[in-house]
């Protein structure tokens, strides 16, 4: 008996154990998930910050300051 009680203590404390690794996969997964989008966003933001650098190099280059659109038309 005493070895079936030891042996349900180790299942028992297997299982517990189990269930806080899954615990934590899942809010480790729900953190990835929100970093991804955290990511998209800042590069959907650097893409915008390139086309407005590309838009004042290309001003600065021709040198028709008074050609380029209003900041507020971007």
């Amino acid at each position: 008996m005493k070895n079936i009680d030891e042996l349900e203590e180790r299942i028992e404390i297997l299982e517990s154990s189990l269930a806080m690794q899954d615990r934590t996969v899942e809010e480790m997964n729900k953190f990835i998930i929100a970093q991804q989008r955290q990511i998209a966003n800042l590069e959907k933001k650097i893409a915008i910050l390139a086309e407005q650098l590309k838009d004042i190099t290309d001003i600065a280059a021709t040198g028709n300051v008074e050609d380029a659109p209003p900041p507020h038309y971007n």
